[in-house]
């Protein structure tokens, strides 16, 4: 697994699992490179999802969350949303943005979303 400087792997848990394992590398790094450039704690609401679990939420069929290529960060305030957004866009990687959290995601195109 991905050798992290700002994320732990008990920050990773879904349903009361740890999903750390689950998590792809790649997208790993790419997360906390993030982290560094943003220069401020990201809490990580939703990480990796089984099938099972993503259904139980509602969540898309399709969702990246499934591959463990994606997270939500919870951000209350607009200031921290920009610089999470920007540096996100930056660095290649997918946003959505909700009114509580951002959407973080690695998919193979980019693209920015609201909820």
């Amino acid at each position: 697994m991905a050798d992290l400087k700002y994320f732990r792997k008990h920050e990773f848990i879904m349903g009361g699992d740890n999903v750390y394992n689950q998590m792809d590398d790649v997208f790993l790094k790419s997360l906390d490179q993030l982290r560094h450039n943003v220069g401020m704690p990201m809490n990580i609401t939703s990480s990796y999802r089984s099938p099972e679990y993503n259904a139980s939420i509602g969540g898309a069929k399709k969702s990246i969350h499934l591959l463990g290529r994606a997270v939500d960060i919870s951000c209350n305030n607009s200031r921290d949303r920009m610089v999470i957004v920007q540096e996100a866009l930056a660095l290649g990687l997918t946003v959505g943005v909700a009114g509580t959290f951002i959407h973080i995601d690695d998919r193979d195109y980019q693209i920015l979303f609201t909820y």
